[in-house]
């Protein structure tokens, strides 16, 4: 799946790597401000070269045995099989597993792993009545810190999961399930863990309300004689329903090992939903072997309590893995085993605790430490990694948000960005267009009051109500209407009942406190660019943002909408109190809902200028409830653009994500419709349902920027255009309609931007589908927010996804014909320009080309479904029927796409440098 991502990770490397060369000192950056150099060890360590990277994920920052045979006033230090991170206590720390009669105890390493030490004396644990445990009475394996400083740790003696106070006195313990017990007939008939191979992992996830343990070994129950691989991992939340701020065993999970030998030493949570696993083995002859790996689903897989047997469990019960190194592997840098010791690399040793000591997006170091068992062939030692924890090239190459929506400085500028948590850096700045922000408060104003009218105040109107849907954030409640009644129905059931699980994935997955996770809908964040921008939401006070001074109101005159709770019971809030110190700029809703709708109309393009309507009808629905400005609505509009291009300039993440998805809703679609008389695929259901016409998504909905209702496809990409400018002009004053004379030229097409039409016009080239998305842009105008978009801000998908492109014989585009029932691809014959004899660019106002079929009946002059290229003058054949069509391109769309990627790359390094 990541054959070919060595290119980015030799410039991740470059950086990660040169800091380590330098001695950068690596530590936690919740806890220390700045990273301090470290000084040169005095100890067997070595500082790695570019030259020593592990594989194309993992490199090495160096290693250090300053905790190897030390001793702490006379207390040997050893046994070390956990690490973690004690923010109050400003250190690492690491808890001794188990020693005979020595008490237990946690050890305090200090703040910098890369020479770490014993700082103070450590922390004595003793159960409820204060008496000390020891290493008979315990084996503690895992430690994590909970938020308010308590410490959890995991025992493999019963095993257990306890909290102890500061103080070292135990306070609670968690409840492990029956079967997770070490098998004694007397005291656990019931358990089927097998003696020293219980719960040996622990983590709590960054936010704080997860807990996550792990089993070294397999239950008797999920093993087989032919598969020894499956391990469990118990999930544990303190915000469930009723747990009032307790923590409840909320599920189990599946995972399985590299092979039968490995077992889980330690994982560490990298989110709520993935975490890093150790796996670790041992064998006399060639020591000890370890992989580090990435394990993703905890939020979305399914819960195997229920499973009696993991050996015969589907595929799809487990969590996905993927290796990022086996460790044994890496050069050695010069350390060396102990006389007696066999190890392949001498580098390798009983590896057991793991920490992440800093995080920058999918980059991270990690600290692991082993565990010498007090033995003379074994060494205390802590390895420090770098890592790349991306599964796909576009997650580690984001846009820069920040860059594309630059030119909003322009129109006002902050004084400084948002500082969270100090509250006096808010929404302080200057004016610098008072014209452009005057006709954004009108039209926020007066969108928002024509949404309003006929409410009585309690009651919100129908508009307000949709509004207040799309304000939940849930791309499932949004998208499906936007397929028409018939099909959105469809997908609504889907959804819910678990047939579309690679669409789900992709748009409306969510974590167990409901947060979204989905890897297109919630691909972009949009927290830095808000802050960096920092500008006041229009029912705030606006007088330290320079509104007053520049001869502008202090606040919009708007509606608020009350909170609304539709006929299921569920609650609709608008949340303007939590939203007053949150910037306005870009719109993170908008950014969302344009990323699902963008991402839903690339891979259903038969509908795509009715789910691009609807995504643009979510964006200003911020506005009908008053808490964003225009100009927030077309920031949010670029950021969903560019996140869908991202996406599919990555040809991993297509093949892999993108092109399954398209099979799947297809193959779903057309079930569906078959089932109920609408014809044996999309293509027939669609004209039969009549979704790309009058029958398809409507809004009644008119305000001063989208004056016409929509009622079928024409009206429907005129809503999607009037929004894309919202009659902003570079001077600032408001138009009556969007002038296309001029068009946009193929230079200034996003690079990448082609990728977004290949389900469109799968028989297109590269260059073709460039010339499709110039030939339907915006022209080039100096608008607010064009000139830093690098052409996103000009992009017509709505009319480029609905296009008739006819080609001469030499494969020239002649014409773009916007607003067809369907996207397709003609040959036009010697004597034919492909656009009833004129050279013009496409028309400006879609449905008025004399060759366009009818854009709202789904019967006109095309054959109902998308086409290929024909040799016909004016024929047209099925782009899909399927799904498999998308598959079909092979090698040459692929291709296509790397080209794309690398230009895309390219473009983001450009960005950044």
């Amino acid at each position: 799946m990541l054959e070919n991502r060595e290119s980015r990770h030799a410039r991740r490397w470059v950086v990660a790597i040169a800091a380590a060369a330098v001695c950068v000192t690596t530590i936690n950056v919740g806890a220390i401000p700045a990273a301090q150099a470290a000084e040169t060890n005095t100890v067997p360590g070595a500082v790695a070269a570019p030259s020593d990277a592990c594989s194309a994920d993992v490199s090495m920052a160096g290693y250090t045995d300053a905790l190897d045979n030390v001793s702490y006033k006379n207390e040997k230090v050893g046994g070390l099989s956990s690490l973690a991170w004690d923010q109050q206590s400003d250190s690492y720390v690491s808890s001794l597993d188990n020693n005979g009669d020595t008490t237990a105890r946690i050890w305090f390493l200090g703040n910098d792993m890369s020479k770490p030490a014993i700082t103070r004396d450590p922390l004595i644990l003793k159960d409820q009545s204060g008496t000390a445990y020891t290493g008979n009475t315990s084996d503690n394996e895992g430690l994590a810190v909970l938020p308010d400083g308590d410490y959890l740790v995991s025992s493999e003696t019963e095993p257990s999961i306890r909290i102890f106070g500061r103080d070292g006195v135990q306070k609670s313990e968690l409840a492990v399930p029956d079967r997770f017990r070490v098998h004694n007939d007397s005291t656990a008939p019931s358990g089927e863990a097998s003696n020293n191979l219980t719960l040996e992992g622990l983590t709590i996830s960054p936010a704080g309300h997860q807990i996550v343990a792990a089993m070294e070994g397999t239950l008797s129950g999920d093993a087989s004689s032919s598969d020894t691989l499956s391990r469990r991992f118990l999930v544990y939340r303190d915000d469930l329903s009723g747990a009032q701020g307790q923590w409840k065993l909320s599920k189990q999970v599946a995972f399985k090992v590299a092979d039968s030998a490995k077992g889980v030493s330690e994982i560490a949570a990298l989110s709520d939903d993935s975490v890093l696993v150790l796996q670790r083995s041992f064998s006399k002859t060639s020591g000890n072997d370890v992989i580090l790996s990435k394990a993703s689903g905890l939020s979305s897989e399914v819960d195997v309590s229920s499973v009696s047997n993991l050996s015969a469990a589907p595929s799809t019960d487990f969590l996905a893995s993927r290796t990022l190194a086996n460790l044994t592997n890496c050069k050695t840098l010069g350390a060396t085993a102990k006389a007696g010791a066999t190890q392949k690399n001498p580098l390798m040793d009983n590896y057991e605790g793991m920490a992440i000591t800093n995080r920058d997006g999918d980059s991270a170091a990690l600290s692991i430490i082993s565990d010498n068992n007090f033995g003379a062939t074994q060494t205390t030692r802590v390895l420090n990694l770098n890592i790349d924890t991306a599964d796909y090239e576009s997650d580690g190459n984001q846009p820069d948000l920040v860059s594309l929506l630059g030119d909003f400085s322009s129109l006002w500028k902050a004084s400084t960005p948002f500082v969270s948590g100090d509250l006096s850096t808010f929404g302080k700045g200057v004016v610098g267009n008072a014209s452009v922000l005057r006709h954004n408060d009108e039209l926020t104003s007066a969108i928002n009051k024509a949404a309003a009218k006929g409410s009585d105040g309690t009651n919100p109107t129908a508009q307000q109500q949709r509004a207040l849907i799309d304000s939940d954030y849930k791309l499932g409640e949004t998208l499906p209407d936007s397929l028409g009644p018939v099909l959105g129905k469809y997908l609504s059931q889907g959804i819910a009942d678990g047939s579309l699980p690679i669409f789900t994935k992709l748009f409306t997955q969510t974590n167990q406190t409901g947060y979204g996770v989905s890897t297109l809908g919630d691909y972009l964040s949009t927290s830095k660019a808000k802050n960096t921008f920092n500008h006041p939401r229009p029912y705030v006070d606006r007088t330290n943002a320079g509104y007053p001074a520049a001869g502008l109101d202090a606040t919009v005159d708007i509606v608020k909408v009350p909170v609304w709770t539709d006929s299921n019971g569920s609650k609709h809030d608008p949340s303007y109190d939590s939203m007053v110190t949150s910037g306005s700029f870009p719109s993170g809703h908008t950014t969302y809902a344009t990323s699902g709708a963008v991402g839903l109309a690339t891979l259903l393009p038969e509908l795509a200028p009715e789910i691009l309507a609807r995504g643009s009808e979510a964006g200003n629905n911020r506005i009908v409830l008053g808490v964003h400005y225009p100009l927030d609505i077309i920031g949010g509009r670029i950021d969903g653009d560019v996140a869908n291009v991202a996406r599919w300039s990555d040809p991993t993440f297509v093949k892999d994500q993108l092109q399954p998805a398209r099979q799947e809703l297809v193959a779903y679609l057309s079930k569906q419709c078959a089932a109920s008389g609408y014809g044996s695929t999309l293509a027939q259901c669609i004209e039969a349902t009549g979704a790309n016409g009058a029958n398809g998504y409507t809004n009644a909905f008119v305000d001063p920027v989208s004056t016409q209702a929509v009622t079928d496809r024409s009206s429907a990409i005129k809503a999607y255009q009037s929004r894309m400018t919202y009659g902003f002009t570079a001077s600032g004053n408001q138009t009556t309609a969007l002038q296309k004379a001029v068009s946009t030229s193929v230079e200034q097409v996003p690079q990448g931007a082609e990728n977004l039409l290949t389900v469109a016009y799968p028989t297109l080239t590269s260059a073709q589908r460039r010339e499709v998305l110039a030939k339907t842009a915006l022209p080039v105008s100096g608008n607010p927010l064009q000139s830093s978009s690098q052409g996103y801000y000009n992009l017509d998908l709505a009319s480029a996804m609905s296009a008739k492109v006819t080609l001469d014989s030499k494969g020239n585009v002649l014409s773009v014909t916007a607003g067809q029932s369907v996207p397709s691809v003609v040959k036009a014959s010697s004597n034919d320009t492909g656009n009833g004899g004129s050279n013009s660019p496409s028309t400006p106002n879609p449905g008025k080309s004399a060759k366009q079929g009818n854009p709202s009946g789904g019967k006109g002059g095309n054959s109902g479904t998308p086409a290929h290229v024909s040799t016909g003058k004016e024929s047209s054949t099925p782009l899909a029927k399927t799904g498999s069509d998308v598959l079909a391109l092979g090698t040459v769309s692929i291709v296509i796409l790397l080209m794309g990627a690398s230009l895309v790359v390219m473009r983001i390094r450009r960005r950044n440098s």
